[in-house]
């Protein structure tokens, strides 16, 4: 296993970006109005990519999310895959803050329930703890989702933080598809941000319902 795939030789009982980084509020970037869930992880994540203590935050307006998500989910309006959405970041960039921004590098998906090795591949399997590294080293990962359904942003009762997600009875379901920043872990489970609330789900909830896991490698225009 490379350091690049999680290479801390030990990881604290829990950790969360956000802790480091006081002001951040988090935004719902019109998911609420979109299906831009990837874009909106995407301007998540670049705030706390940029972020620098006593400085302004990078503000990314609702403007520049809705014009990227266009962008790439075209005139039809099909969606985004999250691997093809990175991989435009990283070579095309994105407006955000005014500026075009950019990312040098990203791996993914990755898998925790050992789906790499299984499918030939076990460079792509992270434990438990290269994740944990992972989410550290690379300020989140973003993490692409197949939600049981009656989880959704017009029920606010079905997330957020009084609603933490354990529920693993229910199948996945590819209607519910969703894309989210995950920003730090404890013992229980990870913590994410995803439709303007901070979220936490258990571990158990996590390896079932995800279908693939993402980090990228800011560089000097991220």
């Amino acid at each position: 296993m490379s350091l690049s795939l999680g290479g801390l030789l030990s990881t604290p009982a829990k950790y969360d970006v956000d802790d480091a980084c006081p002001g951040i509020v988090p935004r719902l970037y019109l998911n609420d109005q979109l299906n831009d869930c990837v874009i909106a992880a995407r301007a998540h994540h670049s705030v706390r990519l940029t972020y620098s203590l006593g400085s302004s935050l990078l503000n990314i307006s609702d403007d520049e999310v809705s014009n990227e998500y266009h962008l790439e989910a075209g005139t039809f309006d099909v969606g985004i895959v999250l691997s093809v959405s990175l991989s435009r970041w990283m070579n095309h960039g994105w407006i955000a803050g005014g500026v075009s921004r950019s990312i040098d590098s990203f791996k993914g998906p990755l898998s925790i329930t050992g789906a790499g090795m299984l499918s030939g591949d076990a460079t792509t399997d992270l434990t438990i703890s290269q994740l944990q590294s992972c989410i550290i080293e690379n300020t989140g990962v973003q993490v692409d989702l197949n939600l049981p359904e009656g989880i959704s942003v017009n029920d606010g009762s079905t997330f957020g933080p009084n609603a933490d997600w354990t529920d693993t009875s229910k199948d996945q379901s590819r209607s519910n598809r969703h894309v989210m920043l995950l920003t730090g872990y404890d013992p229980a489970g990870v913590i994410g941000i995803t439709w303007g609330a901070r979220q936490h789900m258990s571990w158990a909830f996590l390896e079932k319902y995800y279908t693939g896991i993402y980090w990228v490698t800011k560089n000097s225009s991220t």
